[in-house]
């Protein structure tokens, strides 16, 4: 399969501080890939430069074989900043439409498009509107409209399910998921991940400007399972089995304060039911609560999440 986008060794300085570091990867058509990383790790800059928007100090980029950068911007890709770029001069209805004729559609097709993107995002209704008088949330929602209006090959996401409600970001991360299964790509990075675990395929993950990990999503979840945590509630003080406590670590008493209460973490590839049968052999179990978290927010709350 021919890749969409080839990054070759990039790397970008804002002036002492390296923000990315001899980057690369390819991106195939129908990816749908979640980038990930800490405040500061280098996942907008390395957007803005897929995009066009900077170019690398060093490396290339491509976009079906054609270069990208600051001076040959590829304008049918479906962009998405994090901070929101708009003509505050300007309607919904002509940030939406200026969309289609950067892009190179004609006007007749600009306005049918433009009137679908704006029904897609639920604010057909605010066309006539300027941007300044709508809320965070539907002038996110513009930006998206103008970003996906053109039907681009190739969609690049920064943070944009910021300001929308639940609806309306699980209706975006459908409607991009319909997409992929056209061909299309995207490339999303985004704080909601629960919908980045749920629609996304792929993975890359940055820590300090380098590429920690790129590949299949599912293959970095399993490579990264979480501690697995339990708080187990006992009739009376808890009894020690020293002849089996093979599944089980034993932590501290929960908070510190009830003896009856345990804390346990399980080992690896061990199950909740074997220490379970373990701890019931000197003790009377009340109830049981799971203090992990799987996926994407188990791994990003175990110190790697800002």
């Amino acid at each position: 399969m021919d890749s969409i986008i080839t990054v070759n060794n990039i790397s970008f300085f804002y002036k002492n501080l390296q923000a990315l570091k001899d980057i690369s990867f390819l991106v195939n058509p129908g990816d749908f890939i979640a980038l990930m990383g800490v405040n500061g790790a280098g996942k907008s800059t390395l957007l803005n430069i897929l995009h066009g928007t900077l170019s690398p100090c060093q490396g290339e980029v491509y976009f079906n074989d054609k270069y990208i950068s600051r001076k040959n911007p590829y304008a049918s890709i479906g962009f998405s900043a994090q901070r929101l770029v708009a003509d505050w001069f300007l309607t919904a209805w002509d940030n939406v439409f200026m969309g289609c004729i950067l892009a190179g559609i004609s006007h007749r097709e600009a306005k049918i498009m433009t009137e679908s993107a704006l029904n897609r995002v639920g604010l057909i209704d605010k066309a006539d509107c300027q941007l300044d008088t709508l809320s965070g949330g539907q002038q996110q929602r513009i930006q998206i409209a103008r970003s996906i209006v053109h039907g681009p090959q190739l969609y690049i996401l920064d943070e944009p399910t910021t300001g929308l409600d639940a609806q309306y970001a699980e209706n975006l991360f459908s409607f991009l998921e319909t997409e992929r299964r056209r061909g299309k790509t995207i490339i999303v990075s985004s704080h909601d991940l629960y919908l980045l675990e749920k629609y996304c395929t792929k993975l890359i993950y940055l820590e300090n400007g380098k590429l920690n990990y790129f590949g299949d999503l599912n293959n970095f979840l399993d490579k990264n399972t979480p501690v697995l945590r339990y708080h187990i509630h006992l009739k009376e003080k808890y009894r020690p089995n020293d002849d089996i406590s093979a599944s089980y670590f034993i932590r501290t008493p929960a908070a510190g304060k009830d003896l009856n209460c345990i804390e346990i973490e399980l080992k690896k590839g061990c199950s909740l039911s074997a220490a379970l049968a373990e701890i019931a052999q000197k003790n009377d179990i009340q109830n049981i609560k799971n203090l992990s978290e799987n996926g994407l927010r188990s791994f990003f709350t175990s110190g790697t999440e800002e």
